[in-house]
């Protein structure tokens, strides 16, 4: 474990209280508002917490490269829009902000948890359609926001050759995986980037982990 002082990351802590019977479309519209924000490039990280001893109490956290890119943020049309989308989830009454920086964070080392799956899909983009590949995948990402046993999925651009693509995803253990391929909503949902498959490389190939250090 190793100790870094991080005092440029600009924290913010939100605390809400939904009102009774919206907690899950609540978590379901943060998750995918909280999708799009990640590609925000000042933000470094965000997460919810329900808290387990006050009824829809919950306390969302978002971590930003400084102050001044956050309140670039804050007075963006974006945040009006996500705010709108979450202002009939909330009671006024029981919302507040903390800001906060964040001065000094311990680096775990990862838990090693064999029994992940991890996933890799290659993808191939035509010199004439440039940048689809992401508009795909921030597509698909958006709607995947919240999905049981996945953990998490990133998109990596080639060294060697810009146009080659490859997506990441991880999954908690084979029968999430498998659920997740067999279920009907796989196909439709994955469709914008089946045009891209590089069968050079063999479309996908999937992985289970065994030990992680």
């Amino acid at each position: 474990m190793g100790m870094k002082h991080d005092d440029s990351v600009y924290r913010v802590m939100v605390r809400m209280r939904i009102h009774p019977g919206m907690e899950r479309d609540f978590e379901r519209t943060w998750r995918e508002i909280a999708a799009t924000i990640a590609r925000h490039p000042a933000n470094r990280g965000q997460s919810m917490a329900k808290s387990p001893t006050e009824d829809g109490v919950y306390y969302v956290t978002s971590d930003w490269e400084n102050e001044e890119r956050f309140h670039e943020f804050e007075h963006s049309p974006e945040h009006a829009a996500n705010r709108m989308r979450l202002d009939p989830y909330r009671d006024p009454a029981g919302t507040s902000m903390t800001p906060m920086l964040v001065s000094t964070r311990l680096d775990e080392r990862p838990a090693q948890q064999p029994g992940r799956v991890r996933v890799a899909l290659y993808l191939n983009e035509p010199e004439s359609d440039k940048g689809s590949i992401e508009t795909a995948y921030h597509q698909i990402s958006t709607t995947l926001a919240g999905r049981p046993g996945l953990r998490g999925n990133e998109l990596l651009r080639s060294l060697r050759d810009p146009r080659r693509y490859a997506v990441l995803s991880e999954w908690d253990d084979l029968p999430a995986y498998r659920e997740w391929e067999r279920s009907p909503e796989h196909l439709p949902t994955t469709s914008p980037l089946a045009r891209y498959h590089d069968k050079n490389l063999g479309i996908f190939g999937s992985y289970q982990v065994v030990a992680a250090y």
